[in-house]
């Protein structure tokens, strides 16, 4: 198979889980949803070889951490254990994407406007969910706290009005801190109508955002 067939496979799959969430048949999901992340790790594998091994190494650690997620998070008694890979896997792109802003010269300039912004929205989601989180409240705060550094590590490792595919890279940092605030906001605070589909379609594009940009930032 091709490069962009793997990706193709990917999104198929990535359908496929969609339609089981939205049939409420969780039980076949475990034929889908396990078989996302590899499959994006089998595109990177086929398509990255322009990438240095140590930045191959930062994200294939992303993935691996991302598919424990996955698999955690698939069993509701195992919900922190999920979030804690999620945890590492966002340390691993946040190692990730500052490998490649302090190897980009020249280093692309601080965004202030963004870092207030997001800090901003940060703190002001924390404070909303404060009183829902129950004896949730230090993991949810470390969580928020580290996805947040990793949108800003993707926001500030390229110069966006000539590396194009960084508008992958940040497009896919966005949507996953969108999908884990979806899921916080399904968990503690309230239900969402087609809550499990807004989350995984999210998490999925987000996925595909990320490792496609940094795929195409070392073909250039």
């Amino acid at each position: 198979m091709n490069k962009s067939g793997w990706l193709v496979l990917y999104f198929l799959t990535l359908f496929a889980d969609l339609v089981l969430i939205s049939l409420n048949m969780d039980s076949l999901r475990f034929a889908t949803k396990p078989l996302l992340v590899p499959l994006l790790a089998v595109y990177f594998l086929s398509a990255g070889e322009a990438m240095p091994a140590k930045q191959k190494a930062w994200m294939y650690g992303a993935l691996l951490s991302c598919l424990l997620g996955d698999v955690l998070l698939m069993f509701d008694h195992l919900f922190l254990s999920g979030l804690g890979c999620f945890l590492v896997g966002h340390i691993f792109y946040i190692i990730f994407f500052l490998t490649i802003r302090y190897s980009n010269p020249p280093v692309p300039y601080c965004k202030y406007h963004w870092v207030f912004l997001n800090a901003g929205a940060v703190i002001g989601y924390i404070l909303f969910l404060m009183p829902y989180l129950g004896n949730m409240v230090v993991p949810v705060i470390i969580y928020s706290l580290v996805i947040s550094i990793m949108l800003q590590s993707v926001i500030h490792a390229f110069h966006f009005r000539y590396q194009r595919m960084a508008w992958y890279c940040a497009g896919g940092a966005l949507l996953f801190v969108l999908s884990d605030s979806l899921i916080a906001l399904n968990r503690f605070y309230h239900p969402l109508p087609a809550g499990g589909v807004q989350v995984m379609l999210t998490y999925g594009l987000a996925q595909a955002g990320l490792v496609y940009g940094a795929v195409q930032y070392y073909r250039r």
